[in-house]
């Protein structure tokens, strides 16, 4: 037989190699075990106490002496069971000396260790009374491994920390999450030291190590849960541009071997070389068009390819330029370098997302720190000189700084050589694109020739002879790929050689004179209504900031056409390459010119028969406006109205011209040479007044004067009075957290009824939309034509996606939920107590700075008075200070029953397993539902799995219990929870007589708890499944369960199961029930038209009545208006349905036929 000591020292030895595992560092190991003694700690001490007092910054030591004699006496008491293991000791001793010498060059750190082992020292027990129990109770022993193994606990997370890159860097942001931590191992060491207090028996041990084995996991897989929640909170605020697909877009298109003339460069070499310091900064400078931005995706590719380094990288276009600036650029480096590595969004979380979103040299100094931590990075900026000059050089002053403090990271840049960029670069190095690049334009003119002729089909000759005349383009092109490009794509869609020799015959000279030839064509088009549409669409195209989409532009020329009385109707989609020529390309449905010199030359005043950049303004403003003024936009449309219109098309433009209208007004009054206002703009903007003004406008805060918008003054009171509070609107809107879901809270403060309608069209976009990839009978195409595709707009009017969208309800939802400020102040009447914080730390900053008072340590009078005992308990309920809690035990149960409730509910929120058993002690009688539900609610999974399996032999059954908690377990959303509760589940279905077991679990109140969340769904039904709860179920069961679900979300998916499990959907217990279509039909909602489409198509009989009234379903409100969501009445309904219904059964007829036919000649 085995001797307890020895299994004792088993049980220490298993410590000392998991430690050692975990670990994983044999160094620090190797200097770990050369402290073999508390007197070699002493001296560690005593000489820093030394070093200290020399350098005048003496840090009071002494703190640590309670805990490094708690643990002179624990090593003297297993020192009788583990024959003074030389190891075992050194791993209690050795961690002390080296964190100390660790942490002493840096205030902060230093004090962060002095002061957890001072924590931990006060928690300790005095371990020489232990002594005592050993003779009565062996147990006691297993309990002293747990404090070893809760001191390994802590040194391991403190070296793992201190292991780190660069951890004095990011000390002040992460040292947060190590003392939360260290708060773990601590909870630990109380419960531990509680065990001692109290008879403890081997069940006790059990569950004191699975505790422990379940605690720091838990709180990793948290820690985990609420770090991405944070982070995509953060991310979804800020909305940074991200530039995957533009990569994959340039790297698709660019030819083999275009490039290798730069990956050859000797200076390109040295930049890319990790190892080679000579080269920090590379600038590609070159003239318009030379395919810097082809070459920029080459280097990100290139760069990618080296081992152990990160890439980030943006390519800047004119297109967006209202969106770019040194701060946005900034957010989208920040993004991709964090995307992957949970340490660097440590770090970006505890930055301070308002900070961040606002200043330029918070979001580069962040940047900064994130790239020392990372180590070597490549950064590439393509496009320098396409966003604004000011902009340019903030970023450039930036970027120039970084190589000083980041030694790791290189950065490549691109640009033509305007003076600013060159002055600010002049000392950096340089490649220059332009007469390095004729074999690439070469490479590439071959490759679009035989594109040209693989889908044309040109005769042997014909192709002979367009090669000739093409033979000196990539020498004409002189360095310019842009030249090449629009040669070759004026031509491409040529078929008739007289047509083609006439083009190529002469090339142009340059580029301007490419354009000129494509300008001139557009100038004589027939009729001359096609020519002012054309100029019309470049116009348009040019002068605004926010690029048009195809879509909005077809609207827009019929609104242009119309007038306030037209309908708006689009009934044709426009070729827009074929009829503006190569100038344009249509990139995600956004119409764009296919370089910044395009718009460059149709403007220019000295072109002959150019574009006027006023003029165009002018008529897109005009357009924008008279759309918001036709009649689809009336503010008593009905819902109808509004789905109809959505259905025709009719708000194609809305986005746009809601968003951009008074924006153009503005600038037309600050164009040059714009003195006077239009009568046909005045008329117009009157014209909006009248028909727009809200009666219920909501002026709030003091409107300020906007000088811009004097002029209009003298012209119409009424009408600047309007704009002013327009102005106003416009500035609160953009810093607000306007969401359309929310609408009514915000649309009042419009002075114009233009946002009520937005977020009504918002609201009901949507919903003819299916919900599930299955496309039959639907309006998705029809959508998809008039509004693109990406329907799904976010809600929020500060949101880069409100305008950009998604191609699908999920993605839609899930960067939506990220819009929500999860961190609320705890204080009620605080302002924060509902608007919430991106991130913890902002709300725990917030607290500190604000509200909290002495957030340290809760004290309290040995005997305090009777009136500070109710306050008192609930702080150290939440704070977890059990042996202060079990100090006041007497006081508590002296309170009255309704506050000792709500202080058993205040812990199973914030306590811990010890504190409720030591407020609620278990009683047999009585099932724990409203600690189970808070718990569940406050995430409190240890609290939560304690309490369920401290409640398993209540006699009040699980059963009974479950409807309460179920929907409080499918609204956490938390696996860890469903997980834990379905195996109690399971444990009382065995348990249980009950027929049949779990009817409950399919009523409409638990499942409602699933509405809008497929995910939630999934869960559901997994749980059905896995607990088998359909097996006892009869015909009047599964009818009911498919009812529950008719009655509440309506989930096709959940009904759908119910009735592959064989429920009927016609049955029901009196002809006075309703059937789940009549349900369904109690409900106008797109989730319950598709409920009845099931329904019906599974053979739901729609005539059937209920009631004495005989109520027909019919007759329901939802059936009524099924053509809003289904495109189809009642009726047409019942027939395509019905029609469905035997299309199926005849082909399951002729495969039963089939087979009996193949069974007889078998």
């Amino acid at each position: 037989m085995v001797a307890p000591n020895d299994l004792i020292r088993a049980a220490f030895e298993n410590a000392v190699r998991d430690f050692k595992a975990s670990l994983g560092d044999e160094k620090l190991l190797e200097d770990i075990s050369k402290t073999k003694t508390i007197e070699d700690v002493y001296d560690a001490t005593d000489a820093l106490q030394k070093e200290q007092a020399a350098k005048g910054h003496l840090r009071h030591l002494a703190k640590i002496q309670p805990y490094l004699e708690c643990l002179r006496s624990y090593a003297s008491v297993i020192e009788v069971f583990i024959q003074s293991k030389q190891d075992i000791l050194s791993l209690i001793w050795g961690p002390i000396k080296l964190l100390l010498h660790f942490t002493n060059n840096m205030k902060q750190s230093f004090d962060a260790i002095v002061d957890a082992l001072a924590d931990i020292g006060l928690l300790l027990p005095e371990f020489q009374e232990v002594r005592k129990l050993f003779s009565h109770n062996e147990h006691i022993k297993d309990v002293l491994v747990f404090f070893f193994r809760d001191i390994l606990d802590f040194y391991l997370i403190v070296f793992r920390f201190f292991r780190r890159r660069h951890w004095r860097l990011v000390f002040e942001s992460l040292w947060p999450k190590q003392r939360e931590k260290i708060n773990i191992v601590k909870a630990q060491i109380e419960r531990h030291t509680l065990l001692l207090r109290r008879e403890v028996g081997l069940e006790h041990i059990q569950e004191a190590h699975n505790a422990r084995l379940q605690a720091l996991d838990h709180y990793e897989k948290t820690e985990k849960f609420f770090g991405r929640q944070e982070f995509q909170s953060i991310k979804i605020d800020i909305s940074p541009r991200t530039y995957e697909d533009k990569l994959d877009s340039f790297h698709a298109r660019v030819c083999q071997g275009t490039g290798r003339w730069l990956l050859r460069d000797e200076s390109f070499a040295k930049w890319l070389d990790r190892a080679d310091a000579s080269i920090h900064i590379l600038w590609l400078q070159g003239i318009p068009g030379a395919g810097k931005t082809f070459l920029s995706s080459t280097v990100v590719e290139k760069a990618k390819e080296v081992q152990h380094t990160r890439t980030i990288y943006t390519f800047l276009t004119y297109t967006f330029r209202s969106g770019l600036s040194a701060l946005s650029i900034f957010h989208s480096l920040i993004f991709q370098l964090v995307s992957d590595n949970d340490d660097l969004q440590d770090v970006l979380c505890q930055s301070g997302g308002e900070n961040l979103k606002s200043s330029v040299d918070a979001a580069a100094n962040l940047l900064k720190t994130l790239l020392v931590c990372a180590g070597p990075t490549y950064i590439v900026i393509d496009g320098l000189d396409e966003i604004d000059e000011t902009e340019c050089c903030r970023l450039l002053k930036q970027l120039l700084e970084m190589p000083k403090t980041c030694h790791e990271v290189k950065i490549f840049m691109s640009s033509r050589a305007e003076a600013d960029i060159a002055d600010l670069l002049k000392n950096q190095v340089s490649i220059s694109v332009d007469s390095r690049n004729a074999g690439s334009i070469q490479t590439f003119v071959n490759r679009r020739i035989e594109e040209w002729f693989g889908k044309c089909n040109f005769l042997p000759e014909a192709q002979a002879e367009i090669q000739s005349l093409l033979a000196p383009l990539a020498s004409n092109a002189k360095g310019m790929f842009l030249y090449a490009e629009v040669v070759l794509s004026s031509v491409d869609s040529l078929d008739d050689m007289g047509e083609i020799r006439e083009e190529l015959r002469v090339l142009p000279e340059s580029l301007d004179a490419a354009y000129s030839r494509i300008l001139n064509r557009i100038n004589h088009l027939h009729p001359p209504s096609l020519k002012e549409k054309v100029r019309k669409i470049l116009g348009w195209v040019g002068c605004t900031s926010m690029p048009l989409k195809i879509q909005e532009i077809e609207q827009a020329l019929v609104v242009s056409r119309e007038g306030v009385k037209g309908d708006a109707k689009v009934i044709a989609a426009l070729n827009m390459p074929k009829i503006c020529g190569p100038i344009v390309q249509v990139v995600d449905d956004y119409v764009q010119f296919v370089h910044f010199t395009v718009k460059e030359y149709l403007f220019s005043p000295s072109i002959g028969g150019s574009l006027n950049f006023a003029d165009a303004t002018s008529s897109l403003a005009m357009c924008c406006i008279t759309y918001l003024c036709q009649i689809h936009h009336d503010y008593d449309l009905s819902d109808e109205d509004i789905a109809h219109n959505i259905l025709s098309g009719a708000y194609r433009l809305h986005d746009f011209a809601a968003t951009t209208w008074f924006e153009f007004v503005e600038r037309l009054i600050r164009l040059p040479r714009q003195d006077t206002l239009s009568h046909e703009l005045i008329d117009a903007l009157e014209s909006l007044r009248c028909e727009r003004t809200q009666g219920t406008y909501t002026e709030g805060a003091e409107v300020s004067t906007q000088s811009s918008l004097e002029p209009f003054k003298s012209v119409s009171p009424a009408l600047h009075d309007m704009l002013r509070k327009v102005a106003h609107f416009r500035q609160i809107s953009l810093k607000g957290n306007f969401d359309k879901d929310h609408g009514s809270s915000w649309t009042s403060l419009d002075p114009l009824t233009i946002s009520a309608s937005s977020v009504r069209i918002y609201q009901q976009l949507n919903d003819p939309l299916c919900r599930e990839n299955k496309h039959q009978d639907c309006r998705c195409e029809v959508i998809r034509w008039h509004y693109g595709q990406r329907p799904f707009k976010c809600g929020y009017l500060s949101c880069s996606f409100h305008r950009h969208g998604f191609q699908s309800r999920s993605l839609q939802k899930s960067h939506m939920k990220h819009h929500d400020r999860p961190w609320k102040c705890s204080i009620e009447d605080c302002a924060y107590a509902e608007g919430g914080f991106l991130s913890r730390k902002m709300r725990d900053d917030h607290y500190m700075d604000h509200i909290a008072t002495d957030p340290q340590e809760i004290t309290h009078a040995e005997n305090p008075e009777p009136d500070e005992i109710q306050p008192l308990l609930f702080d150290l309920v939440k704070a977890d200070k059990v042996e202060a809690v079990a100090s006041l035990l007497g006081q508590f149960e002296a309170l009255p029953h309704e506050i000792k409730k709500a202080i058993q509910e205040c812990a199973a929120s914030f306590g811990s397993a010890a504190m409720i058993d030591l407020i609620e002690p278990f009683d047999q009688s009585v099932f724990p539902t409203d600690a189970l539900r808070f718990s569940i609610r406050a995430g409190n999974v240890d609290f939560f799995k304690h309490l369920l399996s401290r409640s398993k032999s209540c006699k009040s059954a699980w059963n009974r219990n479950y409807s309460d908690l179920a929907g409080e377990v499918l609204r956490s959303d938390s696996e860890e929870i469903l997980e834990i509760w379905a195996s109690y589940i399971d444990c009382d279905r065995k348990a249980t007589d009950a027929s049949p077991w779990g009817a409950q679990f399919t009523r409409s109140h638990v499942i409602t708890a699933t509405a809008g969340h497929p995910s939630r769904e999934n869960l559901l039904i997994t749980i059905w499944e896995k607990t088998g709860i359909l097996k006892s179920f009869n015909r009047e069961y599964l009818a009911s369960a498919v009812a529950s679900v008719a009655s509440s979300t309506c989930s096709v998916k959940l009904a759908k199961f119910f009735v592959d499990h064989g429920a009927e959907v016609n049955f029901r217990r009196r002809n006075a029930h309703l059937t789940p279509l009549h349900h369904a039909a109690r409900q106008n909602s797109g989730a319950a038209a598709e409920m009845m489409k099931y329904l019906l198509l599974q053979g739901a009989d729609p005539e059937l009545t209920a009631g004495r009234a005989g109520l027909k379903i019919r007759d329901e409100k939802g059936a009524k208006g099924i053509a809003k969501w289904l495109g189809m009445s009642w009726d047409e309904l019942i027939a395509k349905t019905k029609e469905e219904r035997e299309k199926i059964a005849s082909k399951e007829h002729e495969k039963r036929s089939l087979i009996s036919l193949e069974e007889i000649l078998a």
